[in-house]
């Protein structure tokens, strides 16, 4: 007597089933993660010292922070281009206002939380009331907000982040990275935030049809504007960490953000579009945009070519996803 499989939750076609529906989810992002490394490993045995993968972590630390914001933003079916400019900023002024002192971090980091609020609600009003293209927008505010940064500074930037502050970005609990643990914190607090209330269940339906979502009392606008204003402060804590890590102002020291924070999220499966995808995405995005970047320095690559791959690697996972996307609607 041959034994139904029906209900069998072995079964090779429930095997295949969850296996599509991890990678179509956000394990394809975790798969390419730990390829990657393991080929980096391959190459560079040291790959596989807990201390470079810790390091690695930490400096992952500083996109992904950011990466959460900008996955807010792309939940909605818009882009926040302005987050570069507004890391470079908040470094500037954190480091001017700190001059090295502890005394002066209260001070320092409540005009850092005032700009970036400032930030966001500016591209609120300019996206949200004003419709001007989210694109043309953030991206000239991005270039107003690195404009002010020369111009306060003169294009000399001075000052330093205080030896306290610097524990943020350069500390470790139990040998673990500070700012590590600190974007674990955020990234948690925010995949709560967007899975378990009804302030995220607003973002997935604003994202997927803004109109319908307005039809079922979802309050749109106020969703929209919230996003931009949690952007910019992503970007504001990521910029802080990474100030407290290096410890000195730089006018360039948001440049690699502009859209290195993108792509850690098109990466990890967060559509362009709106609607789809999650903060744990963007994390492992965050991950493999750190790891692509040091195994590419490793096998000594020219920035120029780092920068077509990370394109090209955008466009891929642009492609891969809506492909995913298309056959669950099939």
């Amino acid at each position: 007597m041959e034994r139904s499989t029906a209900h069998d939750p072995l079964s090779s076609h429930d095997l295949r089933s969850r296996l599509g529906a991890l990678i179509g989810g956000t394990g394809a992002v975790w798969i390419a993660v730990i390829a990657l490394y393991l080929v980096s490993a391959i190459i560079s045995p040291a790959m596989f010292q807990v201390s470079h993968v810790l390091n690695m972590l930490q400096v992952a630390a500083f996109v992904g922070v950011i990466a959460c914001g900008q996955t807010i933003v792309l939940l909605i079916g818009s882009i926040d281009l302005s987050q570069a400019g507004t890391v470079t900023l908040i470094n500037i002024i954190s480091t001017s206002l700190m001059m090295g002192s502890n005394d002066n971090i209260a001070l320092a980091l409540s005009m850092c939380v005032l700009l970036a609020l400032g930030v966001g609600l500016a591209n609120a009003v300019l996206i949200v009331f004003l419709r001007v293209t989210p694109l043309i927008a953030t991206l000239s505010a991005n270039s107003i907000l690195f404009g002010a940064a020369l111009v306060y500074t003169g294009g000399a930037p001075h000052g330093s982040a205080a030896p306290a502050f610097n524990w943020i970005g350069q500390g470790n609990i139990y040998g673990f990275p500070a700012s590590t643990l600190f974007w674990i914190v955020v990234a948690a607090l925010l995949a709560w935030l967007t899975k378990a209330t009804v302030y995220g269940r607003w973002i997935m339906a604003t994202g997927a049809n803004p109109l319908a979502a307005r039809l079922m009392g979802v309050p749109v606008k106020a969703v929209q504007a919230s996003a931009y204003v949690m952007s910019a402060l992503m970007a504001m804590l990521g910029s802080l960490l990474l100030t407290a890590y290096v410890g000195t102002p730089s006018l360039g020291i948001g440049d690699q953000f502009l859209f290195s924070a993108v792509a850690a999220a098109v990466v990890g499966g967060v559509a362009l579009t709106g609607g789809m995808g999650s903060i744990f995405a963007a994390v492992g995005g965050a991950i493999f945009i750190t790891e692509l970047a040091s195994f590419t320095n490793m096998i000594r690559i020219s920035t120029g070519t780092q920068m077509v791959l990370q394109g090209l690697i955008i466009a891929l996972s642009v492609m891969l996803y809506r492909t995913i996307a298309r056959k669950r609607r099939a």
